[in-house]
């Protein structure tokens, strides 16, 4: 047994309620279960119940045992002076508030009907599954599903956008710099994600300002500071790009650390050099593309320009002479959507949730909506379950659920799961 269990059980009034009584034999109404309390305290606030035709309103605590009551030292703290019901499994003790008065206590484990303590029991069933709800996901409403969605979609992005917050608060609440790191985080893709992010941070965005964004000077910075100039290359346009990285390096005092990339099993596309020249190309843009992020009728359209990449003689010769090139960058499909997915979503996601401006959020989930989702074993999972994911939002919405509730089994906080428990109770 769970304490969440009895959460769900206690917030949806699935235990028997006709006829009630506490352990003490005093009869138990039930107008208000309250409002989950997600920060300390008890675990339910504002909750009305009427004892022996005396209304009560207050907190409820929940516990598996009620002695538990006394191992989180409840009876001395201030904070559950308000608590007018203890709710427990077993009543293994009789619970006192921090004045000295008993706290009256619902036991609930001869209240749960038969069939709701079988479906948990399914649920929580340690038999190998794809996911534990899988045998009665069909029975779900779709409104429960999407709502369902909707909801760890949101968490998804609030998480990341957490992530990209720290990173701005760490450079001090700049914007453009956090930018452009974050930009180099996503095109490193997990495998080289902290070797691009360290890349970035070794050459400030001040600098690539200080050399007019020249894309020639910002590629020779950047392919040296990755330690991709070396001097086994002597064709023209790499010792070029060699120089003028050399003198750079030196004029603005740059640290060069090696960098530890990952080069095997990985598709050439996503080679670190290939990210790394990618990254260059779009910093010319930085100031456009920061700016276009927070206009009020951006498409994700509007950052990328189809066809190759526009490159200088000398940038055109280093692709020539380094293998797997064969003369062009461009955007891919699969690098736009990517962008959209894991770079500008979520980062129109933290301004919003630093200006506590809820358009930025609306306007990240209806670029997400249209871009098609990204194939992977968790979406085609879903979809051999009969679930439709045909945008990112669905795909990545289903892989947070997947990876946040069905693989550490919250059925109880998942509404699919609730909705299996409740059903026909």
């Amino acid at each position: 047994m769970k304490e969440d269990f009895l959460h769900l059980l206690w917030q949806q009034q699935l235990h028997t309620r006709q006829n009630a009584r506490l352990t003490d034999g005093a009869s138990l109404t039930i107008l208000k279960t309250g409002y989950r309390n997600s920060n300390s305290g008890p675990d339910f606030e504002q909750a009305k119940i009427v004892i022996d035709q005396l209304e009560w309103v207050g907190s409820v605590e929940i516990h598996v045992r009620a002695s538990e009551w006394y191992d989180h030292n409840h009876q001395a703290d201030p904070a559950y002076q308000s608590v007018i019901l203890h709710v427990v499994w077993e009543k293994d003790a009789e619970a006192f508030r921090l004045d000295g008065t008993v706290v009256p206590t619902l036991e609930l484990k001869d209240k749960i009907p038969l069939e709701v303590l079988l479906r948990y029991r399914e649920l929580m069933n340690p038999a190998p599954k794809s996911i534990a709800c899988e045998s009665f996901l069909h029975s779900v409403p779709a409104i429960r599903m999407t709502g369902m969605q909707e909801r760890v979609l949101t968490e998804r992005l609030e998480r990341k956008a957490r992530e990209i917050l720290k990173r701005w608060l760490l450079n001090g609440k700049d914007w453009q710099e956090t930018f452009y790191q974050t930009l180099a985080h996503t095109l490193g893709l997990k495998i080289n994600a902290e070797p691009m992010l360290m890349l970035a941070q070794s050459i400030p965005v001040r600098i690539f300002a200080s050399l007019g964004w020249n894309d020639e000077r910002i590629f020779s910075l950047l392919l040296g500071q990755a330690g991709f100039l070396n001097e086994d290359n002597q064709g023209e346009s790499h010792t070029a790009l060699r120089s003028e990285y050399l003198f750079l390096a030196h004029k603005h005092q740059l640290e060069s650390h090696p960098l530890a990339w990952k080069k095997f099993r990985i598709r050439p596309g996503s080679f670190p050099i290939h990210r790394v020249l990618i990254l260059a190309s779009m910093i010319q843009k930085l100031p456009d593309w920061f700016r276009i992020l927070t206009e009020n009728h951006t498409e994700p359209s509007n950052f990328f320009v189809p066809g190759p990449l526009s490159i200088s003689p000398v940038l055109d010769g280093f692709l020539h002479e380094v293998n797997p090139f064969k003369g062009t960058i461009s955007w891919s499909p699969f690098l736009k959507d990517s962008l959209v997915i894991n770079f500008l979503a979520p980062f129109l996601t933290a301004i919003g949730l630093e200006k506590e401006n809820p358009d930025y959020i609306e306007k990240a989930m209806d670029w997400l909506s249209a871009v098609r989702s990204e194939p992977n074993s968790v979406t085609r999972m879903w979809i051999s379950f009969g679930i439709e994911c045909e945008t990112a939002a669905t795909s990545q919405a289903l892989n947070e659920l997947y990876t946040g509730y069905c693989l550490s089994r919250r059925c109880m906080e998942c509404s699919l799961g609730s909705y299996f428990l409740g059903r026909g109770s």
